[in-house]
């Protein structure tokens, strides 16, 4: 199962984690760890490719990813935050549709 976590601070995202293996099927082959994985570095591109952006992440083959944006400013917040919230649907509706692979904690800071 992967469990993912959004940080909250007054409503705002101001990071989110995942960790594990969705373990739907074989890797390689699992098709809602490539659509989690998707949803989350969607975000990461934005930044790096649209805003020129670099914020504190660390992402491993072991299915551990987590992203701090605690160190952006308000302007380039606002800029990603439709790509933050939207991220977080899919990521709700995945985890109702697989709640034995999926497990989403939002946590108000």
């Amino acid at each position: 199962m992967t469990v993912v976590k959004i940080f909250r601070k007054n409503g705002s995202i101001i990071g989110y984690r995942a960790n594990g293996h969705t373990g739907y099927s074989e890797s390689g082959t699992d098709i809602i760890c490539a659509a989690l994985s998707t949803a989350l570095q969607l975000p990461l591109l934005s930044m790096h490719e649209i805003l020129n952006l670099s914020p504190k992440f660390i992402i491993n083959d072991d299915g551990f990813l987590e992203v701090d944006l605690k160190t952006l400013d308000n302007e380039n917040f606002k800029k990603l935050e439709l790509s933050l919230e939207t991220m977080v649907l899919f990521i709700k509706e995945l985890s109702e549709q697989y709640p034995k692979n999926i497990k989403l904690v939002e946590k108000e800071d």
